[in-house]
């Protein structure tokens, strides 16, 4: 018993808080934001001149991309209806990246004095020994989930790439000789305001594509992973507090007030720390979760539509790619709505952990002092957007129904 609990300390402290979001930090400066390498030292904020400028020339390629997809849709909706239902699809994500984009890159200052804060909550639990093996495995899991994602996104935009560099490969290796070239075959379904008719126009066209294809992996993950990551921090150090306020006057006798009175006033300081935190996070992701829920819920409702469209007309080879574009805008709703619903339980916890707290046998001070915390913890966090739209388990249902509505009246319609 004594050696495991030596091999889980020795294991809490083999890992640093950096650790955990090195890839958050890697994710932020693939998109310009360079200085967040200096997140997590002593260092003084100081951003440079071009570290501002970098960030926004990218957005404002990705940008460009989704106006020229624009154009391709206002051209074929006439001819082509279900193509450009296609597009709409491509376009809506590219739209949603972007904005993610621009909401990390215009409160970037905010969020880098966040993370520096969950940083300094970390070490101080850990410092206190407040941080046991369950809470570890929780910001783990989170870090592996984030790998994971991040493996999911670059291949989903390798595939995007796929058939272009085919055709092109295919020329240059079987049919070099050949005068003709099938200069149409680009990467995303955009329309240029200049013909395509040399190589040169070609491949500048293609580099073009690719660079907007390497800004959106980071472009798609920063609001995801932030969002894991961050939500999942500030629940694990709820989950802390509730220990915290099981731990407090073990034995129901009341002894040692002035101990108990001092662990209490820590856990006050903690706990409104943790709402304010949590406030900050819905302020920052109201916008994201907003656009989120509104944009993904058309983009179900297109999916659908492609999807039984290539099943009535038996294309099983684009179906798979319909399909799992279809289970990545599934996923990428539930994420969001899965945690803030953990977030939302972890937080109301603290209120069952306060009152389940044997307080009755100590002084009046102390009853005060919790009756404080009771109070403050009974408010009923929810995550919301903009009080609009509550982000739970439920929601992600009725965003699916409301697409399967849509759905049904676009197929009527098609």
């Amino acid at each position: 018993m004594i050696e495991r609990k030596m091999e889980e300390e020795q294991f809490i402290n083999s890992i640093t808080f950096e650790e955990f979001l090195n890839g958050e930090v890697l994710i932020l400066q693939c998109m310009g934001l360079s200085y967040f390498n200096r997140v997590f030292s002593n260092s003084e904020e100081i951003e440079k001149w071009w570290e501002k400028i970098i960030p926004f020339c990218g957005i404002l390629i990705v940008c460009l991309s989704t106006y020229l997809e624009l154009i391709r849709v206002i051209r074929v909706i006439d001819v082509d209806f279900t193509h450009a239902i296609d597009i709409l699809s491509a376009m809506s994500s590219g739209m949603l990246c972007t904005f993610k984009a621009i909401r990390c890159w215009t409160h970037r200052k905010e969020l880098f004095d966040f993370l520096r804060q969950l940083k300094t909550l970390w070490d101080s639990a850990d410092s206190n020994k407040y941080i046991s093996e369950d809470i570890l495995n929780i910001v783990i899991y989170a870090r592996s989930f984030r790998n994971y994602l991040t493996i999911i996104v670059i291949a989903l935009a390798v595939s995007y790439a796929i058939p272009a560099y085919t055709v092109l490969g295919s020329h240059l290796i079987f049919h070099r000789d050949e005068y003709f070239f099938n200069f149409s075959m680009i990467m995303f379904p955009v329309t240029y305001p200049f013909t395509i008719n040399s190589y040169s126009i070609y491949f500048s066209c293609l580099l073009f594509e690719q660079l907007v294809e390497l800004l959106a992996i980071p472009y798609w993950l920063c609001g995801e992973v932030l969002f894991v990551q961050l939500t999942t921090h500030v629940g694990a150090q709820c989950t802390i507090l509730v220990n915290r306020l099981r731990g407090i006057n073990k034995d129901g006798s009341g002894s040692d007030n002035h101990e108990n009175h001092r662990q209490l006033a820590d856990i006050i300081s903690i706990h409104h720390k943790l709402y304010l935190h949590y406030c900050w996070l819905q302020r920052f992701f109201n916008p994201i979760l907003f656009f989120v829920t509104l944009v993904n819920g058309a983009n179900l409702c297109f999916s659908l539509y492609r999807v039984d469209g290539e099943i009535n007309e038996r294309n099983w080879d684009i179906l798979l790619s319909k399909v799992l574009y279809l289970v990545a805008v599934l996923g990428q709703t539930f994420l969001f709505c899965k945690h803030a619903d953990v977030l939302t339980e972890k937080l109301d916890e603290i209120s069952y952990a306060a009152y389940h707290c044997d307080w009755t046998h100590c002084d009046k001070t102390f009853k005060t002092m919790m009756l404080m915390i009771i109070k403050r913890a009974q408010n009923g966090y929810r995550f919301t957007t903009y009080g609009i739209i509550t982000l739970d388990v439920m929601e992600f249902t009725k965003i699916v129904n409301a697409a399967m509505s849509y759905f049904a009246i676009l197929r009527s319609f098609g």
